[in-house]
């Protein structure tokens, strides 16, 4: 039984891809073998926890920064006082003004001081585990096992099934593969999770107790607050699209990214945000109304099928006429690899390398769409050198028409070696994965501790 998470487990292919990408001759040659090994050594440890910190982006159109930022505090003082502990610090972005960051009020290298102490033991899944290292309760559905005589008020020790092996409703004691995720209450009997309820609501675990301190924001301040990674929201900046502009999100679900755009529009101009499945674009639109915007238009559409190359073609709905786009922000599917925290990681090589092909369609089709003088935005939240600066070498070299950016803000580090693009285009480029960047910028830019991400920004420019 393992009482800490487990460095994240990824199969042998992906992780030699993984070393491909950080170790290439490229990288090797300019800082060594063991320098390229100890940076993908660290991001890959740094992905089984998560960020020590919590952001959240202010609706600024509609709520002032200081009226959020008291109330706030206020929340997390009064469910600090509950758990009986100091509450986290609440600051301003240093760099981002319509950010707000949580601090841990424990230092996550002090994981490992938090021990089992209750003899009742409930078993979650890895879904459910990982949420509660973000911040979460255990609620009911995620919960897989619980020691038999389990009753509401009993102190409990949280584990998560990090192989997906426990049975649900088991009555042993599990004894596969486990990590402590920390302790709390059962607000729940184990008759109550499995005995004549096949699928019980609400909370089963309240967790006074976890490996990681973060604060539980399920349902808090939702108009005037939206949780996402810091390098979601740095991205919305880099693209920085002004109001009265027409902007389309290529893969806009959930819509925290299309929202934020919209917001720095201040509601002004047009919004398309494009999506496959129809309960991802209904997400959209219930996010859009609780913060009060109007300008987005939703659509169930493939957007690599978005240009429409016919002389009847419009603007007004998919598929679109050539160039009639300001900006466009192409958030492309990916690997996800650089999501934090993971604890098993189940894809394949095959399916890792199939990714860049898809994005290619993706980046074709919006190259197509954007006007002369228009800003493009990539980015991913994995950290293959494949699906980013790939892409981008690939993207520069087919579309001469297009020319890296610099980002403002740039908050990462720069891109990788590895590819054609020289160290001037790699410094245009952002990367977020923890730890510092390869080559240096004169800018002197660092990584923060966050999920894998990559930015890239390119203007069209006009015929010559």
């Amino acid at each position: 039984m393992a009482n800490v998470i487990p460095e994240v487990t990824f199969n042998e292919g992906v992780k030699e891809f993984l070393g491909q990408s950080f170790c290439n001759e490229k990288a090797v040659s300019a800082v060594g073998e063991e320098k390229c090994q100890e940076k993908l050594s660290d991001i890959l440890r740094s992905l089984s926890y998560p960020p020590s910190y919590t952001v959240l982006r202010i609706n600024t159109l509609h709520h002032s920064k200081q009226d959020v930022f008291h109330q706030l505090t206020q929340v997390l003082v009064q469910q600090y006082k509950s758990k009986d502990r100091l509450p986290p610090t609440v600051d301003y972005h240093a760099s981002l003004d319509d950010t707000l960051v949580i601090s841990s009020p424990t230092d996550h290298s002090k994981r490992h001081e938090v021990c089992p102490e209750a003899n009742k033991e409930v078993i979650v899944d890895r879904q459910c585990g990982l949420a509660v290292l973000r911040g979460a309760d255990v609620y009911a559905p995620g919960i897989m096992a619980a020691t038999q005589d389990i009753i509401k008020g009993d102190k409990v020790s949280v584990f998560v099934d990090i192989d997906s092996q426990c049975r649900k409703g088991l009555i042993h004691r599990f004894k596969g593969n486990k990590a402590f995720i920390g302790n709390g209450c059962a607000a729940m009997s184990r008759k109550d999770l499995f005995v004549g309820n096949s699928s019980p609501r609400g909370m089963g675990v309240h967790m006074t107790e976890p490996i990681f301190d973060c604060p539980s924001l399920n349902g808090v301040l939702v108009d005037r607050l939206f949780l996402q990674n810091l390098p979601s929201i740095v991205v919305s900046h880099v693209l920085n699209p002004q109001p009265g502009g027409r902007l389309l999100d290529m893969c806009a679900a959930p819509g925290g990214k299309t929202t934020h755009l919209a917001t720095l529009m201040k509601d002004q101009g047009v919004v398309i945000a494009l999506d496959k499945s129809l309960s991802k674009i209904n997400k959209i639109k219930q996010n859009a109304k609780r913060m009060g915007l109007s300008c987005i238009q939703t659509f169930v559409y493939d957007s690599t099928k978005a240009c429409c190359m016919q002389a009847s073609c419009n603007s007004d709905a998919p598929p679109f006429s050539p160039e009639s786009f300001d900006y466009i922000l192409l958030d492309a599917p990916c690997s996800g690899l650089g999501q934090r925290p993971q604890m098993a990681n189940q894809l394949q090589l095959s399916e890792v390398k199939s990714y860049p092909a898809y994005q290619r369609q993706f980046f074709s089709t919006a190259v197509k769409l954007l006007r002369p003088g228009g800003y493009l935005v990539y980015s991913t939240c994995t950290i293959t050198l494949g699906e980013n600066e790939e892409i981008v070498s690939w993207a520069l070299n087919d579309y001469p028409q297009l020319q890296l950016c610099e980002q403002v803000p740039h908050l990462g580090g720069i891109g990788l070696l590895g590819t054609m693009l020289q160290p001037d285009q790699l410094c245009k480029l952002q990367r977020f994965h923890g730890v510092s960047p390869m080559i240096s910028c004169a800018n002197g830019h660092s990584d923060n501790d966050t999920i894998g991400f990559f930015v890239a920004k390119f203007v069209k420019q006009f015929p010559s």
